[in-house]
């Protein structure tokens, strides 16, 4: 099998699960909740889509820090640029190069170093992102009406860091110093998407337990890592669709807040249109 065929049924599964996801919504949500639900606040959806911004600029922070390592220094000017146009390639051309790939492979090009080092960078500059998530979470459950993981979020805040050291430390050593530099600017960027995704919420003028949605967006931000969507959509709505089933939350409200948080990052991929041409890559 060619790999440009194998790329096609990729895509196609990646449409069928998508497809597939909204039809499972579509028939569990009550439709008549989601109409009542108002945009009361429109103002608040820039502030969304500045702060997710802001969020991907610090990302770049992050694996620009990470690259460091392996002496691949761009400026931070091209790596933004990279960053975006990874974004792009990802999610408005998800069935071509992939966005981890494209850098990859400019960066091996520009800097003559293994593929395998810089692939090894962003993995991990991946997995400081979950981690923080992890981090995170264990943190708003303290605020939180689910009090019943209470233990389990004791644990996860005190193993979270020291596992992502150990992590770099036996997996990673070539990135180790990097590592309580590189976890703080995960921690803002998770922080700043959560909030983006706070905004959204508020534009609805849902005020009443934000923590307990905020947490379930996180979650649904490390389940959206399984490669079977584009950009996590259809991800993130199952699972308010089916965290409304056990804990006391509204499942249209955090669909809707979910998919609205996809449409702000598709909005956002597709700066890297802008840079398509651009001699900085």
């Amino acid at each position: 099998m060619s790999k440009e065929l194998k790329k096609k049924i990729k895509l196609l599964i990646k449409i069928i699960f998508i497809i597939s996801a909204f039809i499972i919504i579509v028939n569990k949500i009550d439709i008549n909740k989601l109409k009542e639900i108002k945009l009361i606040h429109p103002t608040l959806l820039i502030l969304a889509f500045i702060t997710f911004n802001l969020s991907q600029i610090i990302s770049a922070m992050r694996v620009h820090t990470y690259l460091k390592n392996i002496n691949v220094t761009p400026t931070f000017k091209t790596q933004l640029i990279l960053y975006y146009l990874g974004m792009f390639y990802n999610i408005l051309l998800p069935g071509g190069i992939g966005g981890d790939a494209y850098k990859a492979y400019k960066f091996q090009k520009n800097f003559e170093v293994g593929y395998k080092k810089i692939i090894k960078a962003l993995l991990i500059d991946r997995i400081s992102g979950l981690f923080a998530i992890f981090f995170i979470i264990s943190v708003l459950i303290f605020f939180s009406r689910f009090d019943m993981f209470l233990i389990y979020a004791i644990i996860l805040l005190i193993t979270t860091p020291f596992i992502l050291y150990f992590i770099h430390k036996l997996l990673f050593i070539e990135f180790k110093k990097s590592f309580l530099k590189t976890f703080v600017f995960s921690l803002i960027i998770q922080s700043l998407q959560l909030i983006s995704f706070i905004f959204i919420m508020l534009s609805f003028n849902i005020k009443l337990h934000l923590i307990d949605y905020g947490i379930l967006f996180l979650i649904s931000s490390v389940v959206s890592v399984i490669p079977i969507s584009i950009g996590g959509v259809g991800l993130r709505e199952l699972t308010f669709l089916y965290a409304a089933e056990y804990f006391p939350i509204n499942a249209e409200v955090g669909i809707l807040a979910a998919f609205l948080f996809f449409v702000i990052t598709l909005i956002s991929s597709s700066i890297g249109i802008l840079f398509l041409r651009s001699k900085h890559v």
